[in-house]
């Protein structure tokens, strides 16, 4: 799901992608969405899709079966919900004790989504934080243990 429009548009910013070695910026508005690569998901799959979507819905607006659908037009949904269960996951440990305003889920989510395609560093350079602390941003962005994975894009 993770190189899915709807995440790009959620985000005010472009996002990076790597494209033969290099760091290119695109404009969410110029990517299309992929056809469907899958008929249906294993049942499996749709209880973990269930699990993220009831915890990210609420900063992303993505619902259980607007992310159903993206997961279907995913060349690799099973690897793509990994990265998204590893941001809901930090997610839910830090707002346990935080994230009582959208800012600050926005906030989070944020940073985990950076984190999920770049380096810790680069993370937190990317950041532009205005509600969390820079010790908070670094708690979360070190809490993430997933490799980066920038998004992929496929030109047509």
């Amino acid at each position: 799901m993770k190189g899915i429009i709807s995440v790009l548009m959620v985000l005010s910013f472009s996002y990076t992608a790597y494209a033969q070695e290099k760091i290119v910026t695109i404009d969410p508005n110029q990517i299309q969405m992929h056809g469907y690569v899958h008929q249906s998901l294993p049942q499996d799959l749709l209880k973990r899709i269930k699990v993220t979507t009831d915890t990210l819905e609420i900063i992303d607006g993505i619902s259980f079966e607007q992310a159903v659908d993206l997961y279907k037009r995913d060349l690799d949904p099973e690897s793509n919900l990994v990265i998204w269960e590893e941001m809901a996951r930090v997610y839910n440990i830090f707002c346990k004790s935080r994230c009582d305003t959208a800012a600050e889920r926005k906030e989070v989510y944020r940073a985990l989504l950076l984190r999920s395609m770049f380096s810790s560093q680069e993370s937190l350079a990317r950041l532009q934080l205005k509600v969390l602390s820079v010790m908070e941003a670094q708690s979360i962005i070190s809490q993430y243990k997933l490799e980066a994975k920038p998004i992929d894009v496929i030109q047509k």
